[in-house]
């Protein structure tokens, strides 16, 4: 249809609403550093040790760094805390070795926090990897770790792949069953969270989920304990089987070649953007909706913590 000339009469003044505002302006901006410290004392003030706590907070806080704020610090008042409170979770928790067979080790974490316990199995088998070429670590007695794509990338500054499947799991928690982390070459990291396996719908899916339920929950044997999360985590050192020049060089083949437009929409793998919206958020801060800002400043009140807002020396807002 074409389109009509403009008239050039004055249109009668109509009422107008007052203007939507975007998100950008009504989520408050907050330093990395800040909020990451703020956690960490939250932690530290329900008895973790502060290296726990440290780990637990940058791993809680990574759905808010990569663009899944839904599993990041809203969680903290939510999940996390009560479940400290009401001894579900145990801060202080030592881990029992029950199988350790060089490259691959069974571990019951004893209720300790999965926000730390998930990373510290991730080490675990890093340092395996190092010695073996690849290190496996099957793990129990977890409470909810947050995002598996966040502990799988710990292996990434060693230029290893890392894996993590889950199974199992506290009733009413969200299923984050599988994480995965590899290089990328010359291109931004892999990353791959996937978010659920409840909507089996086809013989493939649910082959996958039986998939991940053998290596994370038969394996560990959370079959045996109400409650419980079972893990695998695993760490691989490809150099030790190849170049790191050829791995690399590979690696940017594989992951250049997936890059594209279709449609006019640019086609990019897991990891990409959220690499993006981390580099946005380290130049102007991590964007938190209102109920989320402010549940944290009136828990930063009643522990006696400074205020996100005293941290960052104001909202932060761009």
């Amino acid at each position: 249809m074409p389109l009509r000339p403009r008239s050039l009469r004055r249109a009668p003044a109509e009422p107008t609403a007052e203007p939507s505002p975007i998100p950008e302006q009504v989520w408050q901006r907050v330093p990395i550093d800040a909020l990451i410290d703020l956690v960490t004392e939250a932690f530290t003030a329900h008895d973790l040790p502060w290296s726990r706590a440290r780990m637990a907070a940058e791993a809680l806080c990574h759905g808010d760094l990569t663009g899944s704020p839904e599993t990041g610090v809203a969680e903290l008042t939510r999940l996390h805390l009560p479940m400290l409170v009401n001894g579900m979770v145990r801060p202080r928790a030592e881990p029992l070795m029950i199988a350790d067979r060089g490259a691959a080790a069974l571990i019951d974490y004893r209720r300790a926090p999965g926000l730390w316990a998930v990373g510290d199995a991730m080490d675990r088998a890093i340092t395996r990897a190092g010695r073996y070429g690849v290190g496996l670590m099957s793990v129990r007695g977890v409470g909810p770790f947050g995002r598996a794509g966040h502990h799988a990338a710990r292996a990434l500054p060693h230029t290893m792949i890392g894996l993590v499947m889950a199974a199992g799991g506290e009733k009413g928690t969200a299923a984050n069953p599988l994480g995965m982390a590899a290089p990328a070459g010359a291109y931004p990291e892999f990353v791959l969270d996937l978010d659920t396996l409840a909507d089996v719908d086809n013989s493939a899916v649910a082959g996958f989920a039986l998939l991940v339920e053998i290596f994370a929950g038969v394996l560990s044997g959370v079959g045996d304990h109400d409650h419980d999360t079972g893990l695998m985590v695993m760490a691989i050192a490809p150099t030790t089987l190849r170049s790191a020049d050829g791995f690399y060089k590979a690696a940017s083949a594989l992951f250049g070649s997936l890059l594209g437009w279709e449609g006019g929409t640019p086609v990019r793998y897991p990891g990409w953007r959220e690499a993006q919206y981390l580099e946005q958020c380290q130049a102007l801060g991590v964007p938190l909706n209102a109920p989320v800002h402010r549940e944290l400043e009136e828990l930063a009140k009643a522990l006696r913590l400074p205020s996100l807002q005293g941290r960052s020396g104001g909202s932060g807002t761009p």
